[in-house]
């Protein structure tokens, strides 16, 4: 019985904790100077005509977690805390193409002629790939294609 009690009480104090720890999570909207110097200069590259609709940083327990962009066109990009691209949407438009590996828009241009891409994700061992049509791409690291997600 005892340990049964201490058993819930351990579980009450881990579960109060997660909670402490994720009410400390906070998004706080900056401008587009506050952001690292790698994600600035990728948006420079990228996306220099669009306009920036607003900039979030969101923190988790004391450390920046990432950063969010969204841009005038409905483009939407999100970074790390170093300021490395993460993920680049838009769901109305096809993406600009400028930082996509050649090897993985080369694979979806000629494999699906008639659509574009409206999303992708890289992490540190493989990209995935939205296109216009709904289809999920994956690719490894190197950009080479390893099959369709379901």
């Amino acid at each position: 019985m005892k340990t049964l009690n201490l058993k819930n009480t351990v579980l009450i104090l881990v579960m109060t904790l997660g909670f402490s720890i994720q009410s400390f999570a906070q998004k706080t909207q900056i401008q587009i100077n506050q952001l690292p110097e790698i994600a600035k200069t990728f948006i420079n590259q990228n996306f220099k005509n669009e306009n920036i609709s607003y900039v979030v940083k969101e923190e988790e327990f004391l450390t920046v977690d990432e950063y969010k962009v969204v841009l005038g066109n409905g483009t939407k990009i999100e970074f790390d805390s170093k300021g490395n691209w993460k993920e680049v949407s838009n769901k109305t438009q096809a993406l600009k193409t400028n930082f996509i590996p050649k090897n993985i828009l080369s694979y979806c241009t000629k494999s699906f002629p008639n659509t574009f891409v409206t999303k992708i994700e890289k992490s540190r061992w493989k990209y995935e790939v939205e296109l216009s049509n709904g289809l999920e791409l994956l690719f490894d690291s190197e950009g080479n294609f390893t099959r369709i997600d379901d």
